[in-house]
């Protein structure tokens, strides 16, 4: 287990004073990178070996969101490695331990140089800390929907879109998603599967969907191949 605590800050927060999820999904991230930082393998240690951590997906439940000025605990559990691939379990509390946010992750170890998944080596994984899966129930990873769904605008990527790794930030997706959400919800659980990388130049469409209390998201290319899906709900 790594932890890091923190402070929700203004620069972070929407209108309503309330970290939205692309803030929230900034802290896990961030949580994540600092762990391998403080282990040795720094951001720096990966680019030098051209090699890389890539999300694929998110489940992410809502207990109560964060608000401005909130003290904040961020801790993540790695669990299940194998190969290339490897899984994280987030919490976000505040410091008398109350939740706001639980999440499920799965991540691949990139070559950058083949933009393709290679073994993590054995002595990464072990001080990264392996420990037991998570007893919460997050339902499958992958996002069904049946629904139609709309073009709502176009954007193009550029450099400021652009992270370490030569694409688009995870987080920038889910800023671009969450515009499309706006006026709809609430939501308190979120269900996020990446598909493809976006670079430089790439134009990107942003669909959205509504069907049966299921509200999808959909970044794609022009020629309506997925980005990023993400699905929105509300649990009772």
């Amino acid at each position: 287990m790594y932890e890091m605590k923190t402070r929700v800050g203004f620069s972070m927060v929407g209108e309503n004073l309330e970290l939205p999820l692309t803030g929230i999904i900034n802290f896990l991230q961030d949580c994540a990178t600092f762990h391998s930082q403080d282990t040795g393998y720094t951001t720096q240690w990966l680019v030098a070996n051209h090699r890389g951590w890539f999300v694929t997906d998110w489940q992410i439940r809502i207990h109560k969101r964060p608000v401005m000025g909130e003290n904040v605990t961020v801790r993540t559990y790695p669990y299940k490695a194998r190969g290339a691939l490897a899984s994280r379990y987030f919490t976000i509390t505040d410091w008398d331990e109350t939740p706001f946010v639980t999440a499920n992750s799965l991540w691949v170890y990139m070559d950058l140089d083949r933009s393709a998944p290679t073994r993590a080596p054995e002595e990464m994984m072990k001080s990264y800390g392996i420990g037991a899966p998570p007893t919460e129930d997050f339902g499958g990873r992958k996002i069904h929907f049946d629904g139609d769904t709309e073009t709502i605008e176009q954007v193009r990527v550029d450099k400021t879109m652009i992270d370490s790794n030569g694409h688009m930030n995870n987080g920038k997706y889910i800023s671009l998603a969450e515009s499309l959400l706006m006026g709809k919800g609430p939501f308190n659980f979120y269900r996020i599967e990446y598909k493809a990388q976006a670079h430089e130049g790439d134009r990107l469409l942003l669909k959205s969907g509504v069907k049966d209390g299921q509200t999808l998201v959909e970044i794609t290319n022009t020629d309506f191949e997925p980005y990023m899906r993400l699905e929105a709900i509300k649990e009772e």
